[in-house]
């Protein structure tokens, strides 16, 4: 399929694609996305598919698509019931995750570097290199700011106990 055959293409088919496309599912926005979708993978494989058969393959990219949407919005669903339950018929204690109130107000009192060096190390388990390549730091500022980190977040915990 050529340039111009594939713009033809569009001009004759566009219409009979999004029609198909909000008949199925109902949806405008998802139709066009949907639309749009199949006339990028005809683009992907114009040399293997015929003018002729452009139609039918736009309308088959579209189908799955929109098979492919739905079960991402079902997945979606289900995973949105599973977290309410959890959420009614839970009681989170938090010292089952090793944190106190006082340490979750220290961790928030801390510089944003210093939060996320002492969660990739300490609780992440990362190595000062790892850390620093994904911080765009050496490993001695590592060292240093996760030093401080910890300097820091005992000074808060030492003068919050105290008086």
């Amino acid at each position: 399929m050529t340039r111009a055959e594939y713009n033809s293409n569009i001009k004759n088919w566009s219409g009979n694609v999004l029609r198909f496309a909000v008949w199925n599912c109902g949806d405008r926005m998802r139709s066009e996305d949907a639309m749009q979708e199949a006339f990028a993978k005809l683009w992907e494989v114009r040399e293997q598919v015929s003018v002729e058969k452009g139609l039918g393959y736009l309308l088959t990219v579209a189908r799955h698509y929109l098979i492919d949407c739905f079960r991402h919005d079902v997945v979606v669903a289900k995973a949105h019931e599973e977290m309410a339950k959890m959420a009614e018929t839970s009681t989170v204690d938090k010292s089952q995750f090793g944190l106190s109130d006082e340490m979750l107000q220290a961790l928030k009192s801390l510089p944003e570097v210093q939060r996320s060096i002492i969660q990739l190390r300490d609780v992440d388990g990362y190595s000062y290199k790892e850390i620093g390549q994904m911080l765009d730091l050496t490993d001695t500022q590592v060292q240093v700011y996760l030093f401080r980190a910890r300097t820091n977040m005992k000074k808060y915990l030492t003068n919050r106990k105290s008086p």
